[in-house]
């Protein structure tokens, strides 16, 4: 029997302790705010490598601003969603990755005075494996954050990991501040 490394430890055990978020750096531009979102993998992360696509399924979670959001005062709690691919660098991703790369496009409506500010920001992802963490950041034009993952269905060993919940902490650039990171 082959030996699988911490990567299948790591998802068969997320849900059992939420993971703390790194806030922005203080020196980002923008209005801070914190997400939560369900993702589903397809063909989902396995012990045999694939690249696939992930989507939440519309805005179907939760994005929280501080401050303005197109010029205007965030005046409550918005929606988040984001779709796109996974497992883009080398052979694709599997269980034992230790590191991966995607890309893909959030969707945040976020209520503002006056109505609601909706932003969709094309960006790229990056994650890390260390033991039974998974954490990543995303490079967007007017949004950039970290993010972790807290919860997985499916256990790597019988079942492919088809869904996951992130939480993340970002911040979101006005339109006009908004320039493409290095």
């Amino acid at each position: 029997m082959r030996k699988l490394s911490g990567g299948v430890l790591l998802v068969a055990a997320l849900g059992l302790s939420p993971i703390p978020v790194r806030a922005a750096a203080p020196e980002d531009p923008g209005t801070p705010c914190v997400f939560e979102v369900d993702i589903d993998l397809s063909p989902g992360l396995s012990r045999e490598p694939s690249s696939g696509s992930f989507e939440s399924q519309g805005e179907s979670g939760k994005i929280d601003c501080q401050g303005n959001v197109g010029g205007k005062p965030a005046s409550g709690r918005g929606t988040f969603g984001a779709e796109g691919r996974y497992g883009l660098d080398g052979d694709g991703d599997d269980c034992r990755s230790k590191a991966g790369e995607g890309d893909g496009t959030g969707h945040f409506t976020v209520p503002v005075e006056g109505g609601t500010e909706h932003v969709d920001d094309p960006f790229t992802m990056t994650y890390q494996v260390n033991g039974r963490t998974v954490k990543g950041e995303i490079t967007g034009r007017r949004f950039s954050g970290t993010f972790d993952v807290t919860k997985a269905q499916g256990d790597c060993l019988y079942k492919p990991v088809t869904r996951i919940r992130i939480k993340g902490k970002g911040v979101l650039r006005d339109e006009t501040a908004a320039t493409v990171p290095a």
